[in-house]
């Protein structure tokens, strides 16, 4: 209780003070709006209970904000930057606080995926040129049974990298499908043989 009330305290003075240096109605009303609700994280967190958060803007603005957080050093002691949430109780501090973690877990889940699937595609390509460098070093790649011998070692290459990409009894994901058929495709069009058979291969030589 002692807490709330010095924050309290702290914001009347504050609005009193910032009222004798600006001189700007709006500004007057949406200060008086406001309610201290907590000092947390280096920030002083005032709310705008129901009905009155449009006012909000008019502390934020560059030169308000600066005057304001001038004030609150003053009165608390300490620098801290100004909060604004929607509400006027620590309930609602707790409920902005609930939000922002869960989006910044979104956002990181987020992150974490598109660096997965930056990697694949990194392997991927790296496949791609692999595959590519293999048979262009061929020894009498004209005769069938070097070629035949190069799908072999294609198909190997190919489904290491699988094993490397794809967890243990999941299905690919759309990406890594994509990606795969794109490799398939370039050993197909490298030995002149259709693409579905070096598929049918590459899926007999991986339940062996």
């Amino acid at each position: 209780m002692q807490a709330d009330t010095n924050i309290r305290t702290v914001w009347s003075r504050v609005v009193d003070e910032v009222k004798h240096k600006v001189i700007h109605p709006t500004l007057w009303k949406a200060l008086e709006a406001g309610v201290a609700v907590t000092i947390e994280d280096g920030q002083f967190v005032v709310g705008f209970p129901a009905g009155t958060f449009h006012l909000s803007g008019n502390l934020m603005s560059l030169d308000h904000k600066n005057v304001i957080e001038s004030s609150i050093a003053r009165y608390s002691g300490e620098r801290l930057l100004l909060r604004i949430i929607e509400g006027g109780s620590m309930d609602d501090w707790q409920a902005v606080k609930v939000k922002e973690a869960h989006a910044a877990a979104m956002r990181e889940a987020a992150a974490l995926k598109h660096e997965d699937e930056t990697g694949s595609v990194r392997i991927w390509d790296k496949l791609l040129d692999q595959v590519g460098r293999k048979y262009a070093t061929l020894p009498l790649r004209q005769l069938p049974q070097s070629r035949a011998a190069y799908i072999a070692e294609a198909l190997r290459m190919i489904s290491d990298t699988m094993d490397k990409i794809i967890p243990a009894g999941e299905e690919p994901d759309e990406l890594t499908q994509r990606a795969l058929g794109r490799v398939i495709e370039k050993v197909g069009n490298l030995v002149e043989v259709p693409s579905t058979l070096i598929a049918l291969e590459l899926i007999r030589a991986r339940r062996k």
